[in-house]
């Protein structure tokens, strides 16, 4: 039996047609959006879903368009994955919903979410390639991230500026070619407190609903740069189990969070700025969506070459952090 691997088949987005300008959210706010934050962060907009779109239904739209570039439909998938921090509810998980919107649910197609935060996209693949090289019947996954945070803002700090929405799809498929080459995801709890919707099930609700800050995104600590120290660590320990080399890369991209870690951790790497890329500029941050959002993009605008290697780099409240290593093999 031929040894098993995981490869980027497709990728699809649903970007929400509202755009939201500094300008707008001072005159929603009353707060003025520091010019040096927009320069730091590189996020010159904001995305808003309209209030007929929820989780699952911009994430159906983003797997409806990864399946039809892949060439396939539902019948073909074998498994559902969501990533996704803002779901449609607490219990039951959206991907079933999703499965649902999709018509899959006559093919009983396993579905199930993964809440990595931020970091989902990362973590999804690694899952989601390990079961098909481990397991000859799921030979089509669906991975899908999505993020709807501003349903949880307050709409009272200027660093709710930072938060979008948006969903990206990737559909992940079998090939006797290496396609997945490695992975490392990384975790440390003692973050965990920082930042985050902090309602659930650790004390009786009746007790948190009287807080008014648990329904909502809450910023209760900064955070140290960790994605400036710990970025290139994962990077180097891919690259090193893939055995490859740098030179093979054509494009690592990042979680969307803050452009100038992005280009710092390039720098670092001793790589130019042209193999990455970015889409906060004109998505915002989409959190569990935005490494594929920006991966689409890159595949649109030409710059992942064939035969060539993609680092995918994500983190996320947690604290989670992960990166992951793909050669392009996609026709």
């Amino acid at each position: 039996m031929s040894k098993r691997f995981a490869y980027i088949a497709s990728t699809g987005v649903y970007v929400p047609p509202t755009i939201m300008t500094p300008e707008d959210f001072e005159a929603r706010t009353g707060i003025k959006v520091d010019p040096l934050f927009i320069e730091r962060t590189g996020l010159k907009v904001k995305r808003i879903a309209p209030p007929e779109e929820t989780p699952a239904t911009m994430a159906a739209k983003a797997a409806k368009m990864a399946l039809d570039r892949a060439g396939l439909t539902i019948k073909d998938i074998d498994m559902i994955i969501v990533g996704t921090d803002t779901p449609e509810a607490i219990s039951p998980p959206t991907a079933p919903k999703v499965q649902s919107l999709l018509g899959g649910g006559p093919y009983e197609i396993p579905a199930f979410d993964i809440n990595a935060s931020c970091a989902n996209p990362v973590y999804m693949l690694e899952v989601a390639s390990s079961i098909i090289a481990g397991n000859p019947k799921y030979r089509n996954i669906l991975v899908i991230g999505v993020y709807a945070m501003t349903r949880f803002l307050r709409w009272k700090f200027m660093w709710e500026w930072i938060f979008s929405d948006g969903a990206g799809a990737i559909v992940l498929s079998a090939s006797d070619r290496p396609g997945y080459l490695a992975g490392k995801l990384r975790a440390d709890g003692s973050f965990w407190d920082y930042w985050g919707i902090f309602l659930g099930a650790w004390k009786p609700v009746a007790e948190q609903v009287v807080d008014e800050n648990l329904p909502f995104l809450d910023l209760r600590k900064a955070y140290p740069p960790v994605n400036d120290q710990y970025w290139p660590i994962l990077i180097k320990d891919v690259v090193g189990q893939a055995g490859i080399n740098l030179d093979e890369v054509t494009q690592i991209i990042f979680t969307q969070v803050r452009l100038k870690t992005i280009l710092d951790v390039m720098k670092n790497l001793g790589l130019p700025e042209t193999k990455t890329h970015w889409v906060m500029d004109k998505y915002g941050y989409t959190g569990s969506a935005c490494v594929y959002m920006a991966l689409h993009d890159a595949i649109e605008q030409g710059k992942v070459e064939k035969d060539k290697v993609v680092i995918l780099v994500a983190s996320g409240v947690g604290y989670q952090q992960g990166a992951i290593a793909f050669r392009w093999i996609a026709s």
